[in-house]
């Protein structure tokens, strides 16, 4: 009788060991979303001029880069202009994008590796083409990362 109540006690101890390796094996979840975004508003039109997104996608992001997060230039309204997005990490300038492909479209972009607690600047804006570095109408946004 001992024996059986030793070796139940021994498979119940194994099989915690491994329920706990298991879950320890698993990769960590999101501390939480840091999607965010920023418009910018077309008086003229009287439409949305364009959206910039900050998705926080997770593993296998379609932003072509090596990165779990990327952003979205979204051309919105049918004015004839394109819109311009800029995206800063830590007060930095990283990169700027040009969207001119009319109503509707949208490029996804993948600038930089956003960290934990890194803060980030979101700025769209109208642009009169794409050697229009300054655009108009600009708008933006700044948050801190909670997960990168």
């Amino acid at each position: 009788m001992q024996v059986q109540r030793l070796a139940l006690t021994m498979s119940m101890a194994a099989a915690a060991v491994a329920g706990a390796l298991v879950v320890s094996a698993s990769p960590a979840a999101a501390a939480g979303s840091d999607d965010h975004y920023v418009t910018y508003w077309d008086s003229y039109k009287n439409c949305q001029g364009g959206r910039l997104d900050f998705v926080d996608y997770g593993e296998g992001a379609p932003g072509g880069g090596m990165n779990d997060d990327y952003f979205v230039v979204r051309d919105t309204c049918a004015n004839g202009d394109g819109v311009l997005g800029r995206v800063y990490r830590n007060g930095v300038l990283i990169d700027i994008k040009y969207n001119g492909g009319g109503s509707g479209s949208s490029i996804i972009w993948d600038p930089v590796q956003v960290y934990a607690n890194d803060v980030i600047r979101m700025e769209i804006c109208g642009a009169n083409g794409p050697e229009d570095y300054s655009g108009y109408s600009c708008n933006d946004t700044t948050f801190r990362s909670i997960d990168g």
